[in-house]
């Protein structure tokens, strides 16, 4: 590799540590050669880039054709080309016009360094090609006029931008296309979103080390954004896109958590043999003369969690030679800022009077304007985000001063959560006699007016013991605030994963009020489908919400939806794909049907949670960890059921309690929506799980722990075998624990709680079969004996 500091000698350290090797120093005599009469000359000091006088403090220029010649390795190699186009002696400014040739290509035609500077407001820029030498060839650069420095640096084989054998290249809504040796590249922009590194593997920094950056606290909200790049028309584009680990997961599992587009048209992430990366071309049509248009990159997001995890690292822009082996395009339009600045000055100078009047009536009608809306905004509420007259008659109406008061002017010391939707805060109202949670939706939400009117319109219709019950809203000012009954022990993800990442010492949750928690979340789940033909779109462990006796209540109706009663024969509605990355139901995610069992589907991601202590997606977890449902189903089905169990479980949950647990997840879990249990039957199978739970153990006064069945048999021990279609669960030590028949029960009711005058009254439940066949996958499930 060459780092070349034109019309220099000796050697010159840049800022980064980077060696640039003057081009009249007589050791470089036989790796490089210079033909053709040419000058070495400084340009003015107060012209030399600010950011690195190296190397552009030197330059080389002649008003007729001379050229390098590099000795270099066969293979791809990037070629930049570095301008400073101050004022040297003989040579004046936006008088340069030259050719930059590379073997058979034409880099740059008729090209002013000085009018790029100028449209790009820049002393100094960079252009950056790449070319592939073959065998016996040698890199000739010829140029006029000027260059102030030139790299030439090697691409390793599995970061080329050229396709060889087999492997294309996706011309975006087309197919695969090629890219030869025989083609030059321009590397146009380069963008890096996550801060870290782009590529992986090799040693590659002096080839990649001109990335763009973007902020950090920018890069966190990058989940929604378009991308406009300036391109010369005319010309193919290769844009390469580098995908994050987790982003590839996602596109492996299929559906729609984020699409990337190119132009507007969808740019597909299948499978591919490089790990880090996808390439798609795109063409820009028009002549040359048309200058320049913009190629759109568009990422887009349907799903919170991947605010702060983008799946995009990175991209890279790069145009294709013409057939004609050209990368030249014309020169910017020379800048008419300071005649036109003149101009201006002149006019306002003749009629400033007219000027001042006029900017003088601007500001008093924005000052008028201004004045009205925030009277507008206090006195009344946007129409669109009003309740209706019904919910407004059940539901407390809060002024904006009253939850000020209540947070503190919405203090951090009150803030108890965050997500998506903005913060909660806790809050005392009533003169501090009612405590509250407070869930203050934040302006740029992804979820807006209509999740805010959904939840109040919902939840006033709604009463029930597990579910989480709305005192009041507030929406003065364009704030969307509901007011919450106060829930003390937080989120039942609270308590499972995210408390004991800051607190170590804490006790987690007993296997027994794990079950009780899932159980009355199920009922909460069950009464909205079956009383109410609601499916609440959005199951997870952060909506579940647990009292001071941690009992659960199921929360946020923002993304429930109805199914019309004239639709309950086709038992779904096609809607906008909408929740959580790592809960959707697969069927929902591919065809947007959303049916009562995306809920079941979610409910069973949530009791592999709530049996791992993990969420359903977690980034700090292994390559093959990271997604719940995916590294549950290949642990089962090699047999490492243990591997997903709690650490503090394993040895408090009783084998028959785990299988029936197991076995209920897995129903949920089941590809095809039909073959999924109701939310009442999977209510039936974990009371079953907690039934066997408390009928295998007991604890006598002295604090022994036995065996209900040593308390009441003899001692002799029995092996123990149940099989379930091929399902077989065995063990070796458990005492005589073979279950017995559930006795029958009569039908169960989910109960109204507190149901108010003109709400739905209860509804009768029928209970399900407790000994349902699971899924052939999850049939391989061999749990150890060991409790």
């Amino acid at each position: 590799d060459v780092s070349l500091s034109c019309g220099s000698s000796g050697t010159s350290a840049a800022r980064d540590s980077k060696e640039w090797h003057g081009d009249a120093q007589p050791k470089l005599s036989s790796l490089l050669q210079i033909k053709g009469s040419s000058t070495a000359s400084s340009v003015t000091h107060k012209l030399v880039s600010a950011d690195d006088p190296v190397p552009y403090k030197t330059g080389r220029f002649s008003r007729s054709r001379f050229s390098y010649t590099f000795q270099v390795n066969p293979g791809e190699k990037i070629l930049r080309l570095h301008f400073n186009p101050g004022p040297y002696k003989g040579f004046k400014r936006f008088k340069d016009l030259f050719d930059v040739e590379a073997g058979p290509f034409t880099l740059l035609s008729n090209f002013s360094a000085s009018l790029t500077a100028q449209a790009l407001s820049v002393n100094s820029f960079v252009k950056e090609f790449c070319v592939n030498i073959e065998e016996n060839e040698h890199e000739s650069l010829n140029t006029y006029a000027f260059i102030n420095g030139i790299e030439v640096i090697s691409v390793p084989s599995d970061l080329s931008y050229f396709h060889k054998g087999d492997i294309g290249v996706q011309m975006v809504g087309k197919s695969l296309v090629y890219i030869d040796n025989g083609t030059a590249l321009e590397i146009i922009r380069r963008v890096n979103i996550k801060h870290e590194s782009v590529l992986s593997g090799g040693s590659i920094s002096d080839m990649f080390g001109m990335w763009e950056t973007i902020s950090k606290k920018k890069a966190s909200k990058m989940n929604n954004i378009t991308w406009k790049v300036s391109v010369d028309v005319g010309f193919r584009y290769l844009v390469r896109l580098h995908f994050s680990e987790l982003g590839f997961k996602i596109a492996d599992i299929g559906g729609v958590i984020f699409t990337v587009s190119i132009n507007e048209m969808i740019a597909n992430i299948d499978e591919n043999s490089n790990p880090w990366y996808r390439d798609y071309m795109v063409t820009m049509k028009g002549h040359k003369e048309e200058g320049k248009h913009d190629l759109l990159i568009c990422l887009q997001s349907n799903d919170e969690f991947m605010n702060g995890h983008g799946p995009l690292k990175g991209f890279e822009i790069i145009k294709l030679s013409n057939p004609d082996d050209s990368l030249a395009s014309p020169n910017p339009l020379p800048s008419s800022h300071d005649s036109s600045y003149q101009n201006l000055h002149h006019i306002l100078g003749q009629r400033n009077m007219i000027a001042t009047a006029a900017i003088t009536l601007l500001v008093a009608v924005n000052t008028i304007v201004y004045i009205s809306r925030q009277f507008w905004e206090a006195s009344d509420t946007v129409e669109e985000n009003k309740p209706s007259d019904r919910a407004k008659r059940l539901c407390r109406r809060f002024s904006l001063d009253e939850l000020q008061l209540a947070t503190e002017d919405f203090s951090e010391s009150h803030l108890i959560g965050r997500g998506g939707f903005g913060r909660v805060y806790k809050g005392l109202v009533d003169n501090g006699r009612k405590t509250v949670a407070i869930k203050r939706q934040k302006l740029e939400s992804h979820q807006g007016s209509r999740e805010f009117l959904t939840e109040i319109e919902t939840l006033t219709e709604l009463r029930h013991v597990n579910l989480v019950s709305l005192i009041g809203f507030c929406n003065e000012h364009g704030e969307m605030i509901l007011v919450y009954e106060y829930m003390a022990c937080g989120t039942l993800a609270d308590q499972l994963y995210k408390l004991s990442r800051t607190n170590h010492d804490r006790h987690s949750l007993t296997w027994r009020q794990r079950l009780t928690i899932c159980i009355g979340a199920g009922r909460g789940l069950d009464y909205l489908h079956t009383g109410h033909s609601l499916i609440h779109r959005d199951v997870k462990a952060s909506n579940i919400l647990l009292d001071e006796n941690f009992v659960a209540k199921v929360s946020d109706f923002g993304l429930a939806k109805y199914l019309s009663t004239c639709k309950l024969q086709q038992s779904h509605v096609s809607t906008k794909v909408k929740g959580t990355f790592g809960y959707f139901d697969p069927n929902y995610f591919n065809t947007g049907k959303l049916t009562m069992k995306s809920d079941t589907y979610a409910f069973g991601v949530m009791l592999l949670e709530v049996l791992g202590g993990r969420p359903a997606v977690d980034p700090r977890a292994g390559e093959d960890e990271q997604i719940l449902t995916k590294w549950a189903r290949e642990s089962i089905s090699n047999g490492n059921l243990d591997q997903i169990i709690a650490s503090n479980l394993r040895g408090e949950i009783t084998d028959d309690s785990l299988k029936a647990f197991v076995e209920v997840a897995g129903r949920c879990l089941h590809d095809e929506p039909k073959k999924r249990p109701t939310m009442a039957e999977v209510v039936f199978q974990l009371e079953f799980a907690l039934e066997q739970q408390e009928r295998l153990k007991c604890v006598v006064s002295n604090g022994i722990t036995c065996n209900v069945d040593d308390c009441h048999h003899s001692d002799d021990k029995t092996n123990f075998s149940v099989s379930t279609g091929e399902m077989t669960i065995a063990s070796s030590d458990v005492h005589n624990l073979s279950p017995s028949p559930p006795k029958e029960r009569s039908n169960s009711k989910v109960v109204n709680a507190e149901t108010p005058s003109g709400r739905k009254e209860e509804d009768t439940i029928s209970k399900p079969s407790r000994f349902s066949l699971w899924d052939a996958f999850w049939n391989l499930v061999k749990p150890s004996g060991k409790n």
